[in-house]
C-alpha cells in the first residue's frame, strides 16, 4: 500500500496571501519549511531555526531577511524566488498555509508549531492593534465577550486567516495532525517553548539533523529568550524600521500562556469549550492546551 502522504489539492487566499505562488517554488531536498498559524509562535520558530543553521556566535541575521513568507503578497513572487536562488545556505521558507496548500517534498523538514487557541485571539487582537494601517485601537477596559464569541462561533471560511475565526485555526492544525505520522513533519507548541527553551532548541536540532552542544544551546536560548527578542526589535521583529508597526517592539507584545483568564467569563469558556468539542477530540483539545507528545 502507498504510503499516505500529504498532497496540495486546496487554494487558500487572504488580502494579503494567496496560495497560488507556490506554483512558482522549486523545491531543495534540504529546505525548512516553517508551517505554522499566524500568531502561534512562528517568528520565534525561525529565530531558533536561524541560530540553528548560522550558529550563535555574532548573530547578526534578520531572520525575516533571509526566511521569506512565500504566501504572502507584499512582494512579488520574482523577487522572493530570487532572495531564495541566490542562497548557498540551507533555505528557510515561512508559511501560515494549512498542509494541503503547499508543495510536499519527502526530502525537505516541515515545522509547525500551534498555541491555546485563546491565546491566539488575544495575540491576534494585539497584533492588529499594533498594525499602523490599522482601523482597530483596543481598549484595555473593553468586554471581550462579544468579540472572543464571534470568533469561536464564526466558521471556517476560505479568504480568511487562521486567525479570523477558531475554525480557521483548528483547519490548519487538522491538515498537520492527519499527517502526525510522517516523519519529516514535526510538531512544537509554544507553552513547551516557554516552559522549557533549551529542550525545544534541543528537540528543534535533532528535527533538522544539525549537532549541537549543550554550550551552544545555553547561548541560543539566551539570544531567543523572548524579552531579548523584544528588546532587539530591529532584529527580531518582521519588517521593522519599514513603519509597519506603530512600535517595532509590540510585535513581541507578551508572549504569555493562559493571558485570557483574567479576562474571559464563564459563559465565554463554555462557549468555546462547546464549539471546541465539536471540532476535536479530546486528546487534541488536550495537546492545544498544553502540549506533549504527539
Amino acid at each position: 500500500m502507498t504510503e499516505d502522504l500529504p498532497r496540495r489539492e486546496a487554494h487558500y487566499f487572504t488580502n494579503h496571501s494567496d496560495t497560488a505562488r507556490w506554483d512558482h517554488y522549486t523545491a531543495r531536498d534540504n529546505d525548512i519549511l516553517v508551517c505554522a498559524p499566524a500568531k502561534a509562535g512562528t517568528t520565534w520558530t525561525q529565530t531558533l531555526c536561524c541560530l540553528l543553521l548560522f550558529g550563535w556566535r555574532d548573530f547578526t541575521v534578520k531572520p525575516s531577511d533571509v526566511s521569506p513568507w512565500y504566501d504572502a503578497t507584499f512582494f512579488p513572487i520574482e523577487a522572493v524566488n530570487a532572495l531564495l536562488e541566490a542562497q548557498d545556505h540551507r533555505r528557510l521558507i515561512k508559511t501560515h498555509a494549512p498542509l494541503d496548500g503547499i508543495p510536499y517534498n519527502p526530502q525537505s523538514t516541515y515545522v509547525t508549531i500551534y498555541r491555546d487557541p485563546r491565546d491566539v485571539f488575544f495575540s491576534a487582537r494585539n497584533h492588529r492593534d499594533n498594525f499602523q494601517g490599522s482601523d482597530i485601537t483596543i481598549d484595555p477596559e473593553e468586554n471581550v465577550s462579544a468579540p472572543f464569541q464571534e470568533w469561536v462561533r464564526t466558521p471556517a471560511v476560505n479568504g480568511g486567516p487562521a486567525t479570523g475565526s477558531m475554525e480557521n485555526f483548528i483547519l490548519h492544525f487538522k491538515s498537520f495532525k492527519r499527517f502526525a505520522h510522517v516523519t519529516n513533519i514535526h510538531f512544537f507548541h509554544f507553552a513547551e517553548m516557554k516552559r522549557d527553551l533549551p529542550a525545544t532548541i534541543a528537540s528543534l536540532a535533532r528535527a533538522l539533523g544539525i549537532n549541537v552542544t549543550d554550550g551552544d544551546i545555553a547561548q541560543m536560548s539566551r539570544i531567543a529568550d523572548f524579552q531579548n527578542m523584544r528588546n532587539n526589535a530591529a532584529q527580531f521583529a518582521p519588517q521593522a524600521d519599514s513603519g509597519v508597526w506603530k512600535r517595532d517592539e509590540n510585535f513581541f507584545n507578551k508572549g504569555a500562556s493562559g493571558q485570557w483568564r483574567d479576562v474571559l467569563c464563564a459563559e465565554d469558556l463554555a462557549v468555546y469549550d462547546e464549539r471546541l468539542s465539536q471540532l476535536l477530540p479530546a486528546k487534541d483539545i488536550a495537546w492545544l492546551h498544553h502540549g506533549g507528545p504527539q
